[in-house]
């Protein structure tokens, strides 16, 4: 080989090489922002509990007779046990809480849990095949993304994606191949078969 040909090679060895360092930073700042997003949205979530419990506690304090928050579960329950037997105290704690937490629940919300749940119990493998159509190439943060989307509470990386597809590839029902040094993946005939399988 003259030195053209090995300078070509280096050269072409390095474009590679840049290629995946680009997509691999690229799927870094992704997964950044989607744990500041997570982050944030979670930070959302403590505001509005902390102003449920202000609210709260103002309703429950307003109630006749109201002097004093609640006990604990454990102190009220070794109360009633030195009282002996102190039933009705015992229905007389839940009743503010009750009262406090009448807000009706949207319509669907136990069928969005049942759906929710089974995705959360559901093999991360089996959720990603199902969103990958046959004979379409698919990069690694490609399919993040709509994992994300379909199924947000999952809450998976774009690494522990990409493992999870090398795993599928070794097992020969997804097919993996490289353009322009970016790997590419896609689903094949056995992993639409096991799906149609998996579903029945």
């Amino acid at each position: 080989m003259n030195q053209a040909d090995t300078d070509k090679a280096a050269q072409s060895v390095q474009r590679v090489y840049a290629e995946r360092f680009a997509t691999d930073l690229a799927d870094n700042r992704a997964e950044q922002k989607e744990l500041a997003a997570q982050i944030e949205r979670l930070r959302s979530r403590l505001e509005r509990l902390r102003t449920d419990e202000t609210w709260l506690a103002g309703m429950q304090s307003a109630l006749p007779g109201a002097t004093a928050p609640p006990r604990p579960r454990r102190a009220a329950r070794a109360a009633r046990t030195r009282a002996g037997g102190g039933d009705t105290a015992a229905k007389a704690v839940p009743s503010p809480r009750t009262a406090g937490r009448t807000k009706p629940k949207p319509a669907g919300t136990s069928a969005a849990g049942r759906r929710a749940g089974t995705a959360a119990a559901a093999p991360l493998h089996q959720l990603i095949r199902a969103l990958m159509p046959l004979g379409e190439p698919r990069l690694v943060r490609e399919v993040h993304a709509e994992l994300t989307k379909a199924h947000p509470e999952r809450g998976t990386s774009v690494q522990v994606v990409r493992n999870t597809l090398e795993t599928l590839v070794k097992r020969g029902v997804v097919g993996k191949g490289l353009q322009k040094g970016t790997a590419m993946y896609t689903a094949t005939e056995a992993a639409q078969t096991d799906e149609g399988r998996a579903a029945g």
